[in-house]
C-alpha cells in the first residue's frame, strides 16, 4: 500500500481522518457534537430514494385503478342492474 494514501471513518455524523501509529489507531476531533441533517432547498433525490417513491407511486396507481373499476362495476350494476 502507498505511504501516502489515507483513511477516513464515519464518526457522528461526520468524516474524519484516521490517525494510525504502530501501537493503537485513533481519531483526531472527536469532541464536535453531531449536526442535525438540514434539507436544502432545491437538493435533489437520491438515486434509492427515487426508486422507492417511483415504485410507491406505481403500486398506488396501479391499485387505485382496480378500486376505480370496482366502483365503476358497482355504480353500474345500481344504477342499471
Amino acid at each position: 500500500m502507498a505511504k501516502n494514501q489515507r483513511t477516513y471513518q464515519w464518526v457522528n455524523g461526520r468524516i474524519h481522518e484516521v490517525q494510525r501509529s504502530q501501537q493503537q489507531m485513533y481519531l483526531a476531533d472527536m469532541s464536535e457534537p453531531r449536526p442535525f441533517m438540514k434539507v436544502e432547498r432545491g437538493q435533489r433525490l437520491g438515486i434509492q430514494t427515487g426508486l422507492l417513491v417511483f415504485t410507491l407511486s406505481s403500486l398506488m396507481m396501479i391499485f387505485a385503478g382496480g378500486a376505480l373499476a370496482v366502483v365503476a362495476v358497482v355504480l353500474y350494476a345500481v344504477l342499471f342492474g
